[in-house]
């Protein structure tokens, strides 16, 4: 681990304790914990320092688990309290920023911890779930090293929708491209070649590369003003990514989505629960009577 140097170490410390919030403890410290300082009558005990430093992510709790370290914290603690005795005696508590702010704090932490308690805890996501998954999509993860594609180029959705349905229903691609791509290489069955990832531009690349098997087809996709349709014809394997490699990749992903499944969820079952009334006219552009898709006018200056 890199050292920190002690003018950024100290500037880091006490930026992160005055974000936690030390309000002091007036309270008589229990037998196990004894006291390190006092701050104008408030106290601050070993069970308190050590409350604060678990706070810290593990690299910079390395450090300050050390006798230096453990002082600086200490100073750092202080020096927080002494702030808000300030704060207190010159009556910020009281003030409407502080008050509207605290407002707002208290309603943002019991979101957290709803959340907490009806999504964090009830993801569920195993190794088993992990590997099917990376089974399923394996080209997701391990990149062909490059790929043989063809594409019909078309002009209008309509022609787009058409073509796409002649594919579906088992007409040859080569051949439906001769007669309807507007691209140069119609005439040879669409023909691209062999390309890497992200040699084209990005909605071709991404449609391409997205192709889960040799003979298949992409989606209609906009690709500048013409709209095409990619077929692969072959692949060259890249080195394949082991499951033990991206396991905790996976995982993680997995339940981020899971969790996010189960919140849109639980909020739409509470918006059934719950009485709303929209008055969208009242809105500051809607009321204002300037079309949000145009600029305001402009003031001329005489």
């Amino acid at each position: 681990m890199k050292k920190f140097k002690g003018s950024v170490l100290l500037i880091a410390l006490f930026s992160f304790v005055i974000s936690m919030g030390l309000y002091g403890c007036a309270k008589k410290p229990s037998v196990s914990s004894k006291v390190i300082a006092t701050v104008n009558g408030k106290t601050i005990t070993t069970a308190k320092f050590k409350e604060e430093m678990s706070k810290f992510p593990p690299a910079l709790r390395t450090y300050l688990e050390t006798p230096a370290g453990e002082k600086r914290l200490l100073k750092s603690l202080v020096d927080r309290q002494i702030l808000v005795t300030e704060a207190l005696k010159e009556g910020i508590n009281k003030s409407k920023p502080y008050k509207s702010q605290v407002s707002d704090f208290k309603k943002g932490l019991l979101v957290q911890l709803l959340l907490h308690k009806e999504v964090a805890n009830k993801v569920k996501v195993t190794n088993a779930d992990a590997k099917a998954y990376y089974k399923k999509h394996y080209l997701s993860f391990n990149l062909p090293s490059k790929i043989n594609v063809s594409y019909i180029q078309l002009n209008s959705p309509k022609q787009a929708q058409i073509v796409y349905k002649m594919l579906g229903s088992g007409k040859p691609f080569a051949v439906v491209a001769q007669k309807y791509s507007t691209a140069s290489n119609g005439k040879n069955g669409g023909v691209l070649g062999w390309i890497k990832f992200q040699q084209t531009t990005p909605a071709f690349n991404n449609a391409a590369f997205s192709i889960s098997k040799v003979g298949g087809i992409s989606k209609i996709v906009k690709v500048g003003s013409h709209l095409d349709i990619i077929r692969l014809n072959n692949i060259v394997t890249g080195k394949p990514k082991p499951f033990s490699a991206i396991k905790d990749e996976i995982v993680t992903m997995m339940k981020q989505k899971e969790a996010s499944n189960i919140l849109k969820a639980f909020v739409k079952n509470l918006r059934k629960k719950s009485k709303v009334k929209y008055f969208y006219n009242n809105l500051p552009v809607a009321n204002s009577g300037v079309s949000p898709s145009l600029p305001a006018p402009a003031v001329s200056k005489k």
